[in-house]
C-alpha cells in the first residue's frame, strides 16, 4: 500500500474519531480543505459515502463502520512493522498517556508507578486523571493509549451512559465503597448503615461522570429517594473530616492518610469493579502492551 494511502486511511481515522473535520484537521496540523478532499477521493475511489455530515460534524455511514475496522488494522499492522525494524518491541522506550479516576491516582496509582519506572526506565508514563465517562471519551476520541476506569455495571438501569462499542477491558480488583462520616456524627457508633437511612443527610460527592456517584444515585433512586448533594469535589473526604455532609467513597481512598474520618460499611454492601480499557482493533505500541500486562499483574495481585 502506497504512503499516500496509508495517509488517507490515517485522515479517515481521525475524522471518524472525533467526528468532526476541523478538530481532525487541527490535530493532524493540515488545512481543513486539504483533509476534505482526501476524504472526499477516498469515497470517490470506495464508491461509497463514508460520513453523514450534520450541523454538528460528522458521523459515520454504515459502510463507514465497517470501514473503519479494516483502516484501524491495517494502520496498525503498518505501524507494528515499523516498530519491530526499531527494534521497539523488545526493548520498549517511549511514551504513553493514560487515563486514571482521581481515587486511584489518591492510592494505588503512585507505587504502581514506582514499581514499574524501575523495571521500564525507558518508557515514560504520562497520567491523565479525570472520572470515567470522560476518560472513556477520550480514549475513543484516540488521546488516551489506556484508561483505568470504572466497569459500567448492572446498577445502571438507564443502560450504559457511554456506549462501549469498540472497547475492550480487563477487570482488575473490585473496590468495595463505604461511608464516611465526621468524628462527631451520630452515625459513628452502628456497627454498619443502609443507604435507606441517609435520606435525611447531605453528600459530599464526586464530580458528574463518577462511577461512585452513578451508583449511589441509582442505589438511592432504587430505595426511592433523590440525594441532597451539597458539595462536588475530587475528593470529598476533607470536606466530610469538616462535618459538612457524608460520603460513599472506595475504602482504599476513606482509608487513605488525611483528614480523620469514621468509616462504616454499608449494609447491603456496595462495590464496583475498576478495569483497564482500550480500544479494540486499534494499535497499542509496544510501550502501552508493557504497561498493559504490568497493570494487570501489579493490580490483581496487588487486591488478591
Amino acid at each position: 500500500m502506497e504512503s499516500m494511502e496509508l495517509r488517507q486511511l490515517a485522515y479517515f481515522v481521525e475524522v471518524a474519531r472525533l467526528n468532526n473535520f476541523t478538530k481532525a484537521a487541527e490535530r493532524l496540523r493540515i488545512a481543513q480543505p486539504a483533509l476534505s478532499q482526501q476524504i472526499r477521493n477516498l469515497e470517490q475511489e470506495l464508491g461509497v459515502k463514508l460520513f453523514h455530515r450534520t450541523g454538528r460534524g460528522v458521523t459515520l455511514t454504515e459502510a463507514g463502520e465497517q470501514f473503519l475496522m479494516g483502516a484501524e488494522k491495517t494502520l496498525a499492522e503498518a505501524q507494528m512493522a515499523k516498530d519491530s525494524v526499531k527494534g521497539l518491541i523488545n526493548s520498549p522506550h517511549g511514551k504513553i498517556v493514560v487515563g486514571a479516576l482521581e481515587s486511584m491516582v489518591q492510592t494505588r496509582l503512585p507505587s504502581l508507578l514506582v514499581a514499574f519506572s524501575k523495571k521500564y526506565p525507558g518508557i515514560k508514563v504520562f497520567i491523565r486523571e479525570n472520572t470515567t465517562e470522560p476518560l472513556l471519551e477520550a480514549l475513543k476520541k484516540g488521546e488516551l493509549d489506556l484508561a483505568l476506569a470504572h466497569t459500567k455495571d448492572h446498577y445502571l438501569s438507564n443502560t450504559d451512559l457511554v456506549p462501549l462499542k469498540g472497547l475492550c477491558s480487563k477487570p482488575l480488583y473490585e473496590d468495595e465503597l463505604v461511608l464516611a462520616v465526621s468524628k462527631g456524627h451520630p452515625l459513628v457508633k452502628r456497627q454498619t448503615v443502609s443507604v435507606k437511612e441517609l435520606q435525611e443527610e447531605s453528600f459530599v460527592s464526586f464530580k458528574e461522570g463518577s462511577g461512585a456517584r452513578d451508583q449511589l444515585l441509582a442505589t438511592c433512586h432504587k430505595e426511592g429517594f433523590e440525594p441532597l448533594i451539597a458539595y462536588e469535589c475530587a475528593s470529598p473526604r476533607t470536606l466530610v473530616a469538616e462535618g459538612l455532609g457524608v460520603s460513599v467513597l472506595p475504602r482504599l481512598m476513606a482509608e487513605s492518610p488525611g483528614p480523620p474520618v469514621s468509616i462504616l460499611p454499608l449494609d447491603p454492601p456496595l462495590s464496583r469493579w475498576v478495569s483497564v480499557f482500550y480500544v479494540e482493533g486499534r494499535y497499542l505500541s509496544p510501550c502501552a502492551k508493557v504497561f498493559l500486562r504490568f497493570v494487570e499483574s501489579y493490580l490483581t495481585a496487588e487486591s488478591e
